[in-house]
């Protein structure tokens, strides 16, 4: 077996070393550490390896507190202490803005997450033959669970007690809210349903079930209250997975609008941050393609009192440059894709004074903001911890018009 020194970490939180100048990327290691591998993958350009036997540990190592972690690969890094998980996602937005050429010279600040473990408002799990888990990493071998602990308390109330479902094959989505109330998805090819509902309630604080996109039991939605803001959320609909982040992110929101503008908020969910904006903006203009979240945004303006919110129902890519409003300030909270091309293109045509830029895909933003910077500098980048023990970065952007 090769022996190998790990010398860095790359984005996804593998250890990186080299033999004979190829670059190998190796699973559950860290720098510094000595390690006997085996080739998993090999490529022209690189390989991908595991770990055979450990012969020098890291200092910042630690024992991971999930019984899953080896196989799961939903948390990749819970063999590091929390502070270090935080240091390893500033050194990876450092190194993308340096790769970048992106100039932004101040420290980049974590926004930390309150409670890095079962924090999850919603998590996805697979039913295989009665048993329930999650997939191996970068399989379809299920890997069955008992408990998650990254996903809220109350979630895991139905993973202990999900055999009252008596699904067998079937994909379970599981939503819980601030008051710890659940809704269950469940995906099935059998028509036929046997669901023991009476023993779960008594076991959850249950809003309602939806099978196959139709509600067999109570509501399709639930609501949310963050910063004493009240939402509500369909079972379809986007809202972020944190509570803790969230609140924080209203707050940084909020702080970033100046008092009597008029906003333009593309992607917008069920109007979460158009409705944190429009507390300080004269107007705002929200832009989503899922039909219920408009719904849910039209609903939630009346039920936070924002008479001064307008959503309208669309694709941002198709919508966009048939918006033929002024506005100041734009807010952006794209999927992992980014801006897409029409996007980017209108904003660079309109020339808002003010991008806020919300993002959940580093690689994408850096792409945005590279094409965005002949005009616009950063004037403050947050990274926002909302998936902790994880690779994937959160982040809260800033643009002024230079």
């Amino acid at each position: 077996m090769p022996k190998v020194t790990i010398e860095n970490l790359d984005d996804f939180g593998r250890g990186i070393a080299h033999i004979k100048n190829k670059v190998v990327f190796v699973e559950n290691a860290l720098p510094e550490e000595e390690v006997e591998i085996e080739i998993i993958n090999d490529k022209k350009s690189f390989s991908e390896a595991k770990v055979t036997k450990y012969l020098k540990f890291s200092k910042n190592r630690v024992e991971s507190i999930c019984p899953y972690f080896d196989a799961c690969g939903g948390c990749n890094l819970l063999h590091l202490e929390f502070l270090n998980t935080l240091i390893f996602k500033q050194n990876k937005i450092k190194n993308l803005l340096k790769k970048h050429k992106l100039n932004y010279d101040k420290e980049l600040e974590i926004v930390k997450n309150d409670n890095p473990v079962y924090y999850r408002n919603k998590v996805s799990l697979k039913i295989e033959n009665g048993h329930l888990g999650y997939y191996e990493e970068n399989t379809h071998k299920l890997l069955e669970i008992k408990e998650c602990l990254m996903a809220k308390r109350s979630i895991n109330e139905v993973i202990k007690n999900y055999k009252l479902l008596h699904l067998e094959n079937a994909k379970l989505t599981i939503r819980s809210n601030y008051n710890d109330e659940i809704l269950i998805i469940i995906e099935a090819n059998a028509k036929e349903y046997n669901i023991e509902l009476a023993k779960l309630k008594e076991k959850i604080k249950l809003v309602g079930i939806i099978y196959n996109n139709k509600t067999i039991y109570g509501e399709n939605f639930f609501y949310e209250r963050v910063n004493g803001k009240l939402f509500k959320v369909s079972y379809n609909s986007f809202f972020q997975i944190n509570e803790s982040i969230t609140s924080k992110l209203f707050a940084l929101i909020e702080n970033n609008i100046d008092k009597d503008s008029t906003v333009l908020d593309l992607y917008s969910g069920v109007g979460t941050l158009g409705i944190v904006a429009s507390s300080k903006a004269k107007t705002v203009y929200s832009i989503e393609i899922i039909k219920n979240a408009v719904l849910n945004g039209i609903t939630n303006a009346k039920l936070n009192q924002k008479t001064n919110i307008k959503f309208m129902l669309g694709d941002v890519a198709k919508l966009v440059d048939k918006v033929n409003l002024a506005f100041d300030t734009i807010i952006v909270d794209p999927p992992r894709k980014g801006l897409d091309k029409k996007t980017r293109e209108f904003i660079l045509k309109k020339l808002p004074s003010k991008i806020i830029y919300v993002s959940c895909n580093p690689n994408t933003l850096m792409r945005d903001l590279k094409e965005l910077e002949s005009i616009y500098e950063i004037s403050d980048y947050k990274i926002l911890d909302m998936f902790s023990y994880t690779y994937h970065v959160e982040s809260f952007c800033v643009l002024k018009r230079k």
